[in-house]
């Protein structure tokens, strides 16, 4: 009777262990799903706002005075621009979490959303840049993190000398990696401001670790002229 109570606990139990690792991989589906969904979106629009933004002023019409509005907050030069561009640029200002640009590196395949802030909603959506670093565009160190198990997966297999493209409402950057490190998450030296243009892309160290990794990865790009 011992014995057929323990073989019944342990089945109950076994049912229960089963039922919740269910429920784990579930939820972690539906998360990554979302991602993937939320991510091919944000780079939906922001390729709408991009072709609005350079239609002849003549030809913008309704359907771009819409797409502004889903632009999200951030600091661009408008040195350039006109006064009635600058009005609507006010009246539309805000963050609504949308994306501020898209990050490209051809030969990894890789294409994702960058958007303002690192917190968890932010990068299961995409790229978020780094607080207290240039913005996507300006002259400064562009510090962006994303996820090793995500966006910045492919990561494990650039190499010095790779072409990244960083596009933003203002135009194409481009960059080219010149340094590869592997830091500890305390070294915030990484984020140091710059008087010229670099690109910082970070995220944790190993990409195959169980559990949460003890480094950084950091790889730093440089503007090239092409």
């Amino acid at each position: 009777m011992p014995g057929f109570v323990s073989q019944r606990m342990w089945k109950q139990s076994s049912r229960i262990f089963i039922g919740l690792g269910l429920f784990g991989l579930g939820g972690a589906v539906t998360a990554y799903l979302d991602g993937v969904i939320s991510s091919r979106t944000a780079i939906a629009i922001f390729e709408q706002v991009v072709a609005a933004e350079n239609r002849e002023e003549g030809q913008q019409d309704r359907e771009a005075d819409l797409l502004h509005f889903q632009l999200a907050e951030f600091a661009p030069d408008q040195s350039l621009w006109s006064d009635d561009a600058r009005a609507r640029y006010e009246n539309v200002r805000h963050n609504d979490g949308s994306p501020i640009a898209l990050l490209k590196i051809g030969r990894l395949n890789l294409e994702a959303p960058v958007f303002l802030g690192t917190d968890r909603f932010t990068l299961n959506r995409g790229i978020g840049v780094v607080d207290n670093t240039a913005f996507p565009g300006e002259v400064g160190n562009v510090a962006l993190s994303a996820h090793r198990d995500s966006f910045f997966r492919p990561l494990k297999d650039i190499v010095i000398g790779d072409k990244i493209e960083l596009q933003t409402l203002q135009g194409i950057q481009h960059f080219q990696v010149s340094d590869i490190s592997i830091v500890d998450p305390t070294d915030i030296s990484v984020l140091e401001s710059s008087d010229t243009s670099i690109l910082t892309l970070i995220t944790c160290y190993p990409f195959y670790f169980v559990g949460f990794a003890p480094d950084r990865y950091i790889v730093r790009a440089s503007l090239v002229s092409l």
